[in-house]
């Protein structure tokens, strides 16, 4: 029995070792470019995905003809329909939840950059008249400042949105 799992053992080790018969990039080339060919399907563009309207892609929105002021494609017309209310009212709430974003994302910023000041301001081993606490402690009062200010713009975000449906 173990002569014989020996045995399988060298064999394996044997033909794994072997050189595998491995083909050059020109021919992995060559081949790849026949089976594009013998596949027979469509290649889609980003053009060809822009025109669908579909999906939830939030990325940025494109200049519209009229407004670069280049005269409108032909192909384009039928393509540029007006917008169904539904739309327009989801458009504004993609808006309105970006704006809510910034709002958190300043405020979030505000608060490490006062916390950031206070832990300067609490450590004791330096002068306490000094100059640098006066810098730190005005800076501290502006972070405030625009904290506060930040909140007040996320409540009025946040009322703007409860009005309009979208909270």
């Amino acid at each position: 029995m173990r002569t014989l799992s020996l045995a399988a053992l060298a064999a394996s080790l044997v033909v794994t070792s072997l050189p595998a018969a491995g083909q050059s990039l020109a021919e992995a080339a060559a081949k790849e470019k026949e089976r594009r060919k013998a596949v027979k399907g469509k290649t889609y563009t980003e053009a060809d995905l822009g025109r669908t309207g579909g999906g939830n892609y939030n990325g940025p929105q494109s200049v519209t003809p009229a407004a670069s002021g280049a005269a409108p494609a032909p192909a384009a017309a039928g393509a540029a329909k007006e917008k169904s209310p539904d739309e327009v009212r989801a458009e504004q709430e993609n808006a309105w939840r970006q704006r809510v974003q910034q709002a958190q994302s300043e405020i979030t910023k505000a608060q490490g950059q006062i916390d950031t000041l206070q832990r300067g301001l609490n450590d004791m081993s330096g002068n306490l008249y000094g100059a640098s606490r006066t810098q730190q402690l005005t800076a501290l009062e502006q972070a405030q400042k625009q904290l506060a200010t930040s909140r007040q713009q996320l409540a009025d975000l946040e009322e703007e949105g409860r009005r309009n449906g979208w909270r």
